[in-house]
């Protein structure tokens, strides 16, 4: 039996919620410096691809957001962000 990898959703709250209505798991990381944790567990996890929020994955420190970009495993896709309106 071949185990398929999950699809995740990184970002703000609103943004991981819209993407977990279509089955992806939601890791909701307000800030980017909270990253570790996030990482920790896709780890830990068997990650296909990640839906990750454009602003969130913009405030990664430049040498992280390089690995990811050229990362085939797990695959990080960057999608706008979801914009409320509000100033966080």
């Amino acid at each position: 039996m071949t185990e398929e990898g999950r699809a995740f959703a990184v970002g703000s709250q609103v943004f991981v919620d819209l993407w977990s209505l279509l089955g992806f798991v939601p890791l909701p990381c307000e800030s980017p410096a909270d990253c570790p944790a996030v990482f920790s567990l896709l780890a830990e996890e068997r990650a296909a691809f990640i839906a990750v929020e454009k602003d969130w994955f913009d405030g990664l420190q430049e040498s992280v957001k390089k690995r990811l970009e050229k990362s085939s495993d797990p695959v990080w896709i960057m999608f706008p962000s979801c914009e409320s309106g509000e100033t966080r």
